[in-house]
């Protein structure tokens, strides 16, 4: 990790730099410097004690690095605790701050923090690049370990005709993959249409579909076009085609075997050319099982299954999506937030997001209106953030490790069924420890 540092002790940062050990390197920078600042992964700025001469000018540098172009997070290198010190580097935009008379291992959190921070946000940049081949799913964000198989075997799909059955619990990004399929297909010059089949009543979904002629039925005063027929050589996409009727099913299977469609009130067979993708958040193989979905129509659809996971289990993209978020909302809204403060990204990363990615969507929203300065902070979010309130930032550095360990494991436990086994291979630690850290740490849950 390369750390720029702003600071006349040269000295000082070379044997700090020894004492951190491998993987930091530290390089002195002046503050305008931007050609070396822009190499860097975390910007060091030293900041002295509020009654120190030197206080005003120091500060003032700490506010110009942090608007440098190319948005590397500075760390506010402080030589006092004075919690207004440490209030005045926060306000002045500092990513993080970090007294010298600290642990090297509260240090090397930081720095990593920052860096993880930077990382991500070089990655955001790269993926919202003008330039990508058609290949690419410029729309979808995610770089960790459990989308990647999403990627890439939709990558394989999407060039074909095959249909494709996307599953998911609800908020994944279903239809966003849908249409990420789409524009990566041959197809991408037709249309594109999604027909949410849950929100429809039974009564009018079959003409939503299919289209009907004249007189069909009551009020139909004219002929209409189906979205199959509207469609073309597009791509349909059947949201929840698991709330489909019965009788809707066997309607559908015969449009999918035979490649035809007839308008409700007609005879006459037209042809159907575009490409289904559909997508559902229930188990549509049980329900086969249980009789409530055909069967034959769950093999027609399910040529290719890609299931994404639910936003728990990738927790490395929540500050990347978070921060895609905020910068499109800012835009929309013309509002002025520039960044999540560290507390309230911390939030955001330990929360369990029942709602996916949708509800942190709402939420960054939410926070972006809210928001009069340039910082989102816990303040900014909903309610059910209150537990990681910054009304406990007066912690020490040990009580901040000891509360972040603890919402950790109370959280493995939870979504591993309070098994300690499982909970520790999660963890990637010894069954002994996770022992240890439960009674250190005075957990009681129900465990096994």
């Amino acid at each position: 990790m390369l750390c720029h540092f702003v600071d006349q002790r040269v000295d000082f940062f070379a044997v700090l730099e020894e004492k951190l050990g491998e993987g930091f390197t530290l390089t002195p920078a002046v503050e305008d410097d931007y050609t070396s600042l822009g190499a860097s992964d975390v910007i060091l700025c030293n900041l002295p004690a509020g009654d120190d001469p030197r206080f005003p000018v120091s500060l003032k540098t700490l506010q110009t690095l942090v608007r440098n172009p190319a948005g590397i997070p500075v760390v506010a290198f402080l030589s006092t605790d004075e919690r207004e010190v440490m209030r005045e580097a926060l306000s002045a935009g500092a990513f993080d701050h970090f007294v010298e008379t600290g642990s090297m291992q509260e240090l090397r959190l930081v720095l990593h923090r920052a860096g993880r921070f930077q990382e991500l946000r070089r990655e955001l940049q790269r993926l919202q690049a003008p330039a990508h081949n058609p290949g690419e799913f410029a729309a979808m964000v995610g770089t960790d370990n459990s989308m990647r198989p999403v990627f890439s075997l939709a990558s394989k799909v999407a060039p074909t005709d095959a249909n494709v059955l996307i599953t998911g619990e609800s908020g994944t990004g279903k239809e966003l993959l849908a249409r990420s399929i789409h524009s990566a297909s041959s197809r991408s010059s037709q249309p594109f249409l999604a027909v949410a089949c849950s929100s429809l009543p039974e009564t009018l979904i079959e003409a939503e579909l299919f289209g009907h002629e004249k007189g069909a039925f009551t009020g139909a005063n004219a002929a209409r076009v189906g979205r199959f027929e509207a469609a073309g050589e597009g791509t349909i996409f059947l949201d929840e085609v698991g709330d489909l009727a019965p009788a809707l099913q066997v309607k559908l299977l015969r449009v999918l075997q035979e490649r035809t469609l007839e308008r409700l009130g007609s005879n006459q067979s037209r042809p159907m050319e575009a490409r289904v993708i559909c997508a559902t958040h229930r188990n549509l193989q049980q329900l086969a099982r249980d009789g409530s979905f055909r069967l034959d129509l769950y093999y027609r659809l399910n040529t290719v299954e890609i299931t994404l996971p639910p936003l728990r289990e990738r927790r490395d993209d929540i500050a990347l999506l978070a921060h895609t978020f905020l910068q499109g909302f800012n835009q929309r809204h013309r509002r002025s937030a520039q960044r999540l403060s560290a507390a309230a990204l911390c939030a955001l990363e330990e929360y369990d997001w029942p709602g996916n990615v949708r509800e942190l969507q709402n939420v960054i929203e939410r926070a972006v209106v809210i928001c009069d300065g340039p910082e989102i902070g816990i303040e900014h979010l909903p309610s059910q953030f209150a537990a990681w309130s910054e009304s406990d930032s007066g912690n020490s550095f040990d009580e901040e490790v000891r509360n972040f360990k603890r919402r950790l494991i109370l959280r493995t436990l939870a979504e591993c069924g309070n098994n300690k086994v499982q909970a520790a291979r999660f963890l990637k630690i010894a069954r002994s420890s996770i022992h240890r850290l439960i009674e250190e740490l005075d957990i009681s849950p129900t465990v096994h």
